[in-house]
């Protein structure tokens, strides 16, 4: 009995990992240096692979090429300083950032996001929410591991001041274990107000940044763990 629910416990893992669909492999031009960013991070609760890559040419030539490579159901849009030119495949969103970088050379952010089913938030993702004060908003989030070291980052805004947001921030460190152990104001435009916290605990490292202005607070959270064997 114990051997046959083992082998159907192993069939049925082996049928879940099959059933992932694979990352796709974004093309790449000729004369292209790629090297990996993150194998498998975690975007606002969406599993991502991120590439970043050096390309020969301009970026007309490079957006000519995923211009083929993508056909006609591509979407493009300007980015700050980048073009952006995306499209889906399958269970995937692939989105290629093109920025000059120097006569002849284009750096290319290439991320592909798993957009079937539903988005997810981990343990800790979710307890570096409950950080934030009541009012809350979250814009961005994003998790990876590296080894033995998990990240964590959220940005989030408000309308709390600068000490509310402090005050809040601390008190829910320390409820984690954390200490405070260097803290920085200063100003930013428009007369805005900026702090960034540094906390320490027995495993874990983070930072914590709120920049004030305009009626609003944006908040940045980096939490940085090391997971035990």
């Amino acid at each position: 009995m114990r051997a046959t629910c083992l082998a159907t416990a192993l069939l049925l893992a082996g049928a879940a990992h099959a059933a992932e669909p694979a990352w796709p492999e974004l093309p790449l031009p000729d004369g292209a240096r790629a090297e990996m960013v993150t194998p498998d991070s975690v975007m606002n609760g969406r599993h991502s692979r991120i590439l970043r890559a050096r390309l020969p040419g301009s970026v007309d030539d490079a957006l000519a090429f995923y211009r083929e490579k993508f056909g006609r159901q591509r979407v493009e849009n300007p980015l700050r300083d980048a073009k952006v030119i995306a499209k889906r495949q399958g269970a995937f969103f692939n989105t290629v950032q093109l920025r000059e970088r120097g006569a002849g050379s284009v750096e290319a952010t290439l991320i592909s996001t798993m957009v079937e089913g539903p988005a997810e938030l981990s343990r800790a993702m979710q307890d570096t929410r409950r950080l934030l004060p009541a009012d809350s908003t979250l814009m961005n989030s994003m998790e990876s591991r590296d080894g033995e070291r998990r990240s964590v980052m959220l940005t989030a805004l408000n309308s709390a001041d600068l000490q509310t947001n402090r005050d809040e921030l601390v008190r829910g460190l320390r409820q984690r274990g954390l200490t405070v152990s260097r803290e920085e104001r200063g100003t930013v435009a428009d007369k805005g107000r900026s702090l960034t916290l540094w906390a320490e605990g027995a495993q874990e490292e983070a930072t914590l940044s709120v920049i004030e202005g305009g009626g609003y607070s944006l908040l940045v959270i980096n939490r940085v763990r090391e997971i035990k064997p």
